[in-house]
């Protein structure tokens, strides 16, 4: 028997040595293929690169300008780059045309909107006696999601009459020598959205100007188109040298995430693993946590009558007639413990044990003698039936 011990003993040190080597040698090789795969792919891939991405920008302001009716011009309206009479304007229709282009497919906000500004100046333009801007469209915003172009087409109204009338009647009332212009904004600023790989924000304006408070022959719309080709730093993501040592580094880290996986299998050998008695306490503790008491003290047996329970179910169906807590007490951690309900002078107990040595010894402190062996009773071990001896 000793010979058998001290052969299991030998064969159990020979194994923990067995796997104590693996471990190293397997951590060892997850470290180089690691570090290895790292290096390859370090030097096989360009992390960021700059980009210099063109793009154009151009407008095209179209207006008519709408006239009263008159004896002389048949037409509803006049085009642009003409000569227009002032008493014969009706309102002016303005159409703002603006277009982007660009060389890559990008994701940028168009944020714009249109103002018209009254200015009235000295006779040489060169300080202001009053301004006024009015709200022509509100802030509008487009996105451009993952595209070269982008175009934005709005049109306003101009009442010219309108503001034509507040520049006579400031010189009128004044009777200063003025010169006064309605100008008409279409501001437009373009940024980045926030994940783009590249920094936009920059505006851009088409602007109409219209003379007022003229004499009837010398008025001329004046207008700014846009026409321009910019440019924008890009920075490119991951971006490939070679594949073969892309392909290398990806078979190295394999190889090392294998190496991690066969270490971590060695290393669970010296895990202490869960007996079959421990999952079946948990189980109960944690099913019946209401119906249970932990007692941290045994009850004295002494002066009791103490009946034995082979099950968990019959202490239960105890609990439920008598309406007691199961008491719970452990005799020797991952061993052995009690399940018991005391009533009055008698104790109902259940015993859950791996070796029955402990209990035996317990039971023969209070005067209990071994009357019977049930064999193999606990999952392969012995059982004792015991019984105490009134007095």
């Amino acid at each position: 028997m000793k010979k058998t011990e001290e052969k299991k003993q030998k064969h159990k040190e020979e194994m923990r040595s067995k796997k104590i080597k693996r471990i190293i040698f397997y951590t060892f090789v997850f470290l180089l293929f690691l570090i290895a795969g790292i290096v390859l792919l370090r030097k096989s891939l360009f992390f960021e690169t700059e980009k210099v991405v063109k793009y154009t920008e151009k407008s095209n302001l179209d207006y008519k300008v709408y006239l009263h009716e008159n004896e002389f011009y048949e037409q509803e309206y006049l085009g642009k780059d003409m000569l227009y009479v002032a008493s014969l304007i009706d309102k002016i229709l303005i159409d703002f045309d603006y277009n982007f282009e660009g060389e890559d497919k990008e994701s940028i906000d168009f944020n714009y909107n249109i103002i018209a500004t009254l200015s009235i100046n000295n006779s040489t333009g060169t300080k202001s006696y009053f301004k006024k801007s009015y709200v022509l469209l509100e802030d509008k915003i487009i996105n451009m999601i993952d595209s070269t172009s982008q175009s934005i087409k709005e049109t306003v109204d101009i009442d010219y009459q309108y503001y034509n009338s507040i520049a006579n009647g400031f010189k009128n009332q004044y009777g200063v020598d003025s010169e006064s212009k309605l100008t008409i904004y279409m501001v437009i600023n373009k940024k980045n959205t926030e994940n783009s790989n590249f920094a936009l924000d920059n505006i851009k304006t088409m602007n109409v100007e219209i003379p007022l408070s003229e004499r009837a022959v010398d008025i001329r719309l004046d207008y700014k188109d846009i026409n321009e080709t910019s440019s924008i730093i890009k920075k490119e993501g991951i971006t490939f040298k070679d594949i073969l040592p892309i392909v290398l580094a990806v078979i190295f880290i394999i190889i090392s995430i294998v190496m991690m996986i066969k270490a971590m299998n060695n290393i669970s050998y010296f895990r202490t693993k869960k007996s079959e008695y421990d999952k079946y306490i948990s189980k109960v503790l944690k099913e019946y946590d209401r119906l249970i008491a932990e007692s941290s003290t045994l009850l004295s047996f002494e002066g009791k009558d103490v009946i034995s329970i082979t099950k968990f179910t019959e202490l239960l169906d105890i609990h439920d007639n008598l309406q007691l807590p199961i008491m719970y007490y452990e005799v020797e951690k991952h061993n052995q413990c009690y399940f018991y309900i005391n009533k009055d002078n008698t104790v109902y107990i259940l015993e859950v044990n791996v070796n029955n040595n402990a209990a035996i010894k317990l039971y023969e402190k209070y005067s209990f003698e071994v009357v019977a062996t049930r064999k193999g009773y606990y999952n392969g071990v012995d059982a004792y039936l015991m019984e105490r001896k009134m007095m």
